[in-house]
């Protein structure tokens, strides 16, 4: 085998490995909790999942995911965090940073998606 063809292979397989073992995605989650709430003159979405919550961020202490309406996708994520909680959906993958800066116990929230659409 040529040096670029073991190249290539080894580039795309370190690419999945590091997306599997990522921790700032959660893939085929269900939502089972959902809530808004104000503080501090800035809405906060807090969302609950199903499955494996081992690989959260230790400051996350109550295993829940939050978002606070000063980020810019915060009307989109509230809209489609409660339609993938009403509906049901199986389905659902969370993007998420390694920070608790939105509400001091959870998770920061920065991306959902429903389906099988690829991020």
């Amino acid at each position: 085998m040529n040096l670029i063809l073991k190249v290539v292979i080894v580039t795309i397989l370190l690419i999945f490995t590091c997306d599997a073992f990522s921790s700032t995605r959660f893939r085929n989650v269900t939502i089972t909790g959902a809530g808004v709430f104000l503080s501090g003159g800035k809405g906060i979405l807090l969302i609950n999942i199903n499955g494996d919550k081992s690989s959260m961020e230790e400051c996350a202490t109550t295993k829940r995911f939050a978002i606070d309406s000063n980020v810019p996708n915060y009307q989109e994520m509230v809209s489609l965090a409660m339609t993938a909680y009403i509906s049901g959906q199986t389905n659902v993958d969370l993007y998420v940073t390694e920070s608790c800066n939105s509400w001091g116990n959870a998770q920061d929230l920065r991306g959902i998606k429903m389906g099988t659409m690829p991020w």
